[in-house]
């Protein structure tokens, strides 16, 4: 059971969570400490451990990782096994200038330095497959699935999708847990907003607009960042382990994420900014779900299981496609005024699931069978 395993300087992160993420879009499974360790595991033990159950080793060659002790304990650790096994698997990658070690120089290795990073990956990834990293047999709990925002609020559908298509290649009754869901973070703004509010918080005694509201405001929503970085892995692993379409996750995604950087940009104290624009994620009035959604006729509808209406969810959802409802004036069975998949995994479960997640009450769960719900008109 098996993954690649990249050893790497911790400097190299960025470029390091690029890779795994662009190998995990090919079919190829990774394994990497920071998204299999929490608190208290040993960091030495983890490494070991993701060594021996790896077929493939990737050793990240650069200045940094010349310098450090980890990896070259890593590659020392590599080379033994394949002493042991009798077989080569360890796979140097060059990222910059530095020269490969001697123990590894005879090998031929990945080159990125000077070279475009898509190239580069896609002549590693043809050797990777060649290996058979593709057809790696991998325990269902070591599978990775990344969710990288290349921009503020928008998740990389590509890699989203082809990530789940072959982690279900390999494990057709997966069920995903959201710890198994690792957030990939090429989007600046809301890396920075996030170090913004923690150093703002450490220095929190010497800010000269101190005052223990300010405190207390900005602790509350570091603590909201963080519970809506949760309900993005659950909410994910929800959507996908029922089968919706990838639209449904990438609507949910947008909707917690933009409510998540506009309440980091309250912390900031400017006027203007990203963050701001976000505010319209709350979807509390016409003029907000108009803007999010991107289209100009939304109205608001009620949607419930059979006679239970005391839990029903509040839902925008575009006129054209309930103009049934107008017609007919009273409430309607969903697939009756409702055919179309569209407006299920556009509107309905995104929505719907946000609010269940980040507003939770003992009278309401999801209706995930809609043939099941009634919709009417708020």
């Amino acid at each position: 059971m098996s993954n690649v395993f990249i050893s790497h300087a911790s400097k190299d992160k960025p470029f390091v969570l690029r890779l795994a993420v662009g190998l995990l879009a090919r079919g190829i499974p990774v394994w990497l400490d920071t998204w299999s360790m929490t608190l208290g595991d040993s960091l030495l033990d983890a490494i070991y451990d993701g060594l021996e159950r790896s077929s493939l080793v990737l050793v990240v060659v650069s200045e940094a990782a010349i310098r450090s002790g980890w990896v070259n304990r890593e590659l020392n650790a590599a080379l033994a096994r394949e002493e042991q096994t009798g077989r080569r698997f360890v796979i140097p990658i060059r990222i910059d200038d530095a020269a490969v070690p001697l123990k590894v120089a005879d090998r031929l290795y990945g080159n990125f330095a000077g070279r475009g990073f898509s190239e580069a990956l896609e002549d590693l990834a043809r050797v990777l497959v060649s290996k058979g990293a593709a057809d790696m047999a991998i325990l269902p709990e070591r599978e990775v699935l990344p969710l990288r925002f290349t921009r503020p609020v928008d998740l990389d559908a590509a890699v989203l999708q082809a990530s789940w298509k072959h982690m279900r290649r390999r494990h057709p009754d997966l069920v995903l847990s959201p710890d198994q869901i690792a957030l990939v973070e090429d989007d600046e703004d809301y890396g920075s907003l996030r170090r913004s509010l923690h150093r703002r918080i450490d220095e929190i005694t010497q800010d000269p607009d101190y005052t223990p509201d300010l405190e207390r405001h900005l602790k509350e929503m570091n603590d909201l960042a963080a519970r809506l970085e949760v309900v993005l892995r659950v909410g994910v692993a929800e959507l996908l382990n029922r089968g919706k379409e990838i639209d449904a996750v990438l609507w949910f995604a947008k909707i917690i994420r933009a409510r998540a950087l506009y309440r980091l940009w309250t912390t900031r104290m400017v006027a203007g900014g990203l963050g701001q624009d976000w505010k319209i994620a709350g979807l509390h009035d016409r003029t907000d779900a108009r803007d999010f959604f991107g289209i100009d006729e939304l109205d608001l509808v009620d949607l419930w299981r059979d006679q239970d209406r005391t839990g029903s969810f509040i839902l925008w959802m575009p006129r054209r496609d309930i103009a049934d409802l107008y017609r007919y004036g009273t409430p309607q069975r969903y697939y009756d005024v409702c055919p179309t998949m569209m407006s299920e995994h556009l509107y309905v479960y995104p929505q719907m699931l946000a609010e269940h997640l980040c507003y939770p009450l003992k009278t309401r769960e999801p209706v995930w069978d809609l043939s099941e719900a009634i919709i009417g008109l708020h």
